[in-house]
C-alpha cells in the first residue's frame, strides 16, 4: 500500500507491490522509500530474521547513533543497537502493538519538518533513529503511524 496525495490534500491508502511482488505497505510512491543498500552484516541479519508471512516494508537509517538501522515489517520493527559497549550490537525485534507513539525529534531552532531522527517509545524506552534526509524520517514515521492507528 502507498501513501497517494488526493485533490484537497487527504491522503489515502493505494495498493502496492514490491520487488517480490507481495504487497509491500504504506509506502510512498517515490523511489525513494525502501532498503538501505548494501549487504552488510547488520542488514543482512535483519533480513534473515523474517519469518513466514512476515514482509519487510523498509530498511532505513544513516548508521549513526545508538540505534543505527530499523527495519519495518507488517508485524515488527527490527532495530539494530549499538548501546551495548564492547563492540557488542543487539538486533531488537518490537512488535508494532508495543509501541506506544512515533515522534520527530529535532533542535528547538530547526522546523520540526527538518527533522531527520525519529523517537519511537516502547514502554517507557524510547529507541531515536537518525534518517538520511527528512524525506526518509517521514517514511519512518508514516510506517509505523500507518500500523498505529490501524489504517
Amino acid at each position: 500500500m502507498s501513501w497517494a496525495e488526493h485533490p484537497g490534500g487527504a491522503m489515502s491508502l493505494q495498493g502496492r507491490t514490491g520487488v517480490s511482488g507481495q504487497l509491500a505497505g504504506p509506502i510512498r510512491p517515490e523511489s525513494r522509500v525502501g532498503f538501505v543498500h548494501g549487504s552488510e552484516p547488520a542488514i543482512q541479519a535483519m533480513r534473515q530474521d523474517i519469518m513466514d508471512g512476515e514482509q519487510i516494508y523498509g530498511i532505513f537509517g544513516d548508521r549513526r547513533g545508538d540505534t543505527a538501522l530499523i527495519a519495518i515489517t507488517n508485524r515488527r520493527v527490527l532495530m539494530m543497537d549499538t548501546v551495548y559497549g564492547k563492540g557488542r550490537v543487539a538486533l531488537t525485534s518490537v512488535p508494532l502493538r508495543q509501541i506506544v507513539s512515533c515522534s520527530y525529534i529535532t533542535s528547538t531552532t530547526e522546523p520540526i519538518t527538518d527533522a531527520t531522527v525519529v523517537g519511537i517509545k516502547v514502554g517507557r524506552s524510547m529507541f531515536e533513529v537518525s534518517c538520511n534526509s527528512p524525506e526518509e524520517a517521514q517514511d519512518v514515521h508514516h510506517l509505523i503511524m500507518w500500523h498505529l492507528i490501524g489504517l
